[in-house]
């Protein structure tokens, strides 16, 4: 029962706007408290090295976003991205599929966020509306190009290969699959969105 409350109390305090780490680091120690047992066999199972990996990863894009490079990129490529033509929509698409793959998906939505809702809302509000769909969409997807594309995949790879039998995953065998998969469904959401 008391963990139903604490993590209806989490979804609560979410919703109420509370900040998103404070409330999730709260019902979790919470939860071990309610526990009454020893915390080490689940903190055995943490994957430290994927933390520190996630950690350095927003570090890096943070430094990468300080030195301005990407601001120049955008200022160069947005004139060709615009989402209100199809073939603009095709030069977003591309460039999140780059960048997601150079710095994975959910620092590239920290990345171009902001810069390609200000674009699109500058021809419309729905074309603001469309912007966020596409980056949304198109950055999930862009994900399964390759193993860097999203930390899913890393985590899928690094648990293959502990498994019992051990399967060694590799980059150019991802992407075999990775590139046609990725490219096909892109392309179906971003006609639907366009419609």
């Amino acid at each position: 029962m008391c963990v139903y409350l604490v993590t209806i109390g989490m979804l609560v305090s979410l919703l109420l706007g509370l900040n998103m780490s404070w409330t999730a680091i709260t019902a979790a120690l919470a939860l071990v408290v309610l526990d009454f047992k020893d915390a080490r066999p689940c903190l055995e199972k943490v994957s430290y090295s994927l933390l520190i990996f996630f950690c350095g990863m927003f570090i890096t894009v943070d430094g990468f976003n300080k030195t301005g490079i990407p601001s120049t990129l955008w200022d160069f490529m947005e004139p060709y991205s615009k989402i209100d033509h199809i073939g603009g929509m095709a030069v977003l698409a591309a460039v999140i599929i780059v960048l997601s793959n150079l710095a994975s998906n959910v620092p590239t939505v920290l990345l171009l966020g902001a810069r390609v809702a200000a674009s699109a809302a500058a021809i419309s509000p729905a074309s603001e509306k469309k912007a966020w769909l596409v980056l949304a969409w198109v950055s999930t997807v862009a994900g399964n190009l390759s193993l860097l594309g999203s930390a899913a995949n890393l985590i899928v790879c690094e648990q293959a290969r502990r498994a019992q039998y051990g399967y060694n995953l590799s980059f150019w065998s991802h992407l075999k699959f990775g590139v046609p998969s990725t490219i096909i469904v892109t392309a179906i959401g971003l006609t639907l969105i366009r419609e």
